[in-house]
């Protein structure tokens, strides 16, 4: 059975695609280690547990999600096809639009925060190898 959902994959806009509502097929396409988020009673977000630090994707409730995510519908505990009134909510919630300035704020300071430790890493290499061939030299 196929369901009907929204794909929010990073750098993209959001997409309505329909897929198997198997979460054999969920696992394979999104991740291993599936980490649900419950957007409301009705609907979930099903995302990758372990998706790299900086794929930064879109802004929910505060928090930034990473990596390819997919926004479903749940019903007696079971992955349903999403209504048009949460697909149209969902697909205006996660516009590219709405998210790319925040993200590209947060990946920079990501970024300029990441290369400030590995400079520093370098430096306490370079002080460690000097030392180190002064103590072998002499």
């Amino acid at each position: 059975m196929k369901i009907k959902c929204l794909l929010v994959m990073p750098n993209k806009e959001v997409q309505k695609v329909k897929i198997p509502a198997s979460t054999k097929f969920i696992k394979a396409f999104i991740g291993d280690n599936l980490l649900k988020i419950r957007a409301n009673e009705n609907n979930l977000i099903i995302a990758n547990q372990n998706a790299e630090n900086d794929e930064f994707n879109r802004f929910f409730q505060g928090c930034i999600l990473y990596g390819t995510f997919i926004v479903v519908s749940i019903k007696n505990k079971k992955i349903t096809s999403m209504k048009k009134k949460d697909t149209r909510k969902f697909y205006n919630m996660f516009k590219l639009s709405k998210h790319q300035k925040k993200i590209n704020h947060y990946k920079e300071e990501f970024l300029e925060e990441y290369y400030y430790r590995q400079r520093k890493i370098k430096e306490k290499n370079r002080m460690h190898n000097k030392e180190f061939i002064f103590k072998n030299a002499a």
